[in-house]
C-alpha cells in the first residue's frame, strides 16, 4: 500500500458523524459538537503518540505540539466544510480553504503558567477564522469551556471591542492583581462560564476563534509523567472564505480572500 493510500485510510472521516449545533451565551454563538468523527481514531491517536513534540515559542499554548500530515488537513477541510454549511455556520458559498493543525498535549505545570495563560483566551478577532479540537483521549480528562468577561459582558472579542476589552482587563488586573498560577477551570472573579463541552473520545468541537474559551485542565496541574497521562488532541485553526465554486474540491484561485 502506498503512503498516499495508507494516509487516506487512516484519515477517513465519518460522513455519518452525529452533529449537534449549540447556541452559546447571550449572543447565541454557534458551536458545533460532533461525535464519532474518525473511522479509525485509535490509529490516528497511535500516530499522535509516535510523533516528536516540541514547544512553540511563537505560541502561548501551554504544552507541546507536533505537525500533522498535510493529507489529514486536506481530508479534514473537505469533510468539515459541508457540515458547517449544512448547519448554517458557513454560508453556501463559503468553505474552509486553509488550516493549521497539530497534535497537541498540555504539559505546562500550573506553577509555570504566564498570567495570560491563567485566564480564558481568544485565538483571533477574525470573524472568518474558526477553531477546532478533536479529542483523542479518554474521559479521565475534561473538555472545553466558554466564558463571558464579567466587567464588559463580552463573550467574543471582535475588531470593534478588542481595544475596550484590553483596557477593561488591564483595569481588572490593577484592581485584583494578576491571576493565580493555576489553570482557569470554571467561574472566576473576572470571568463566568457560559457553556462546557464535555470530552468524549473521537469527538470534536468547532467554534469561532474569537470566543473566549479555555481547555478544562485541573487548576493545580502537574506535567504528565508518561504518554499514558497525555490529554492528546488535534487542535486546528480553520480559515474560511467565499468561493466562486461551491464544490469543496476547488482550486485556490476560486477563493475570494
Amino acid at each position: 500500500m502506498s503512503d498516499e493510500s495508507r494516509d487516506a485510510a487512516l484519515f477517513a472521516f465519518n460522513n455519518d458523524a452525529e452533529v449537534k449545533l449549540v447556541h452559546v451565551g447571550r449572543r447565541g454563538i454557534r458551536v458545533s459538537r460532533i461525535d464519532n468523527v474518525l473511522h479509525d481514531p485509535e490509529g490516528v491517536a497511535a500516530l499522535g503518540f509516535a510523533q516528536s513534540y516540541s514547544k512553540d515559542p511563537s505560541n502561548l499554548y501551554p504544552g507541546m505540539r507536533a505537525p500533522i500530515p498535510k493529507s489529514f488537513s486536506t481530508a479534514f477541510r473537505a469533510w468539515l466544510t459541508p457540515i458547517l454549511r449544512r448547519y448554517g455556520v458557513l454560508e453556501g458559498n463559503q468553505a474552509i480553504y486553509h488550516d493549521e493543525s497539530f497534535f497537541s498535549v498540555v504539559t505546562t505545570a500550573s506553577t509555570d503558567l504566564l498570567p495570560i495563560q491563567a485566564i480564558p483566551h481568544f485565538d483571533s478577532a477574525d470573524p472568518n477564522l474558526y477553531a477546532a479540537v478533536i479529542y483523542l483521549c479518554d474521559t479521565r480528562f475534561s473538555g472545553t469551556t466558554f466564558y463571558r468577561h464579567r466587567k464588559t459582558g463580552y463573550e467574543e472579542i471582535t475588531a470593534e471591542n478588542h481595544n475596550n476589552y484590553n483596557i477593561s482587563l488591564d483595569n481588572d488586573l490593577r484592581i485584583h492583581g494578576v491571576p493565580k498560577k493555576e489553570y482557569v477551570n470554571g467561574d472566576s472573579l473576572l470571568f463566568e462560564a457560559i457553556f462546557t463541552n464535555e470530552l468524549k473520545f473521537n469527538s470534536a468541537i468547532v467554534y469561532p476563534s474569537r470566543i473566549l474559551h479555555a481547555a478544562d485542565i485541573d487548576r493545580q496541574f502537574n506535567p504528565p509523567r508518561d504518554k499514558s497521562e497525555w490529554r492528546l488532541t488535534v487542535t486546528a485553526l480553520l480559515q474560511s472564505s467565499w468561493v466562486t465554486n461551491t464544490n469543496t474540491e476547488v482550486a485556490a484561485d476560486d477563493y475570494k480572500r
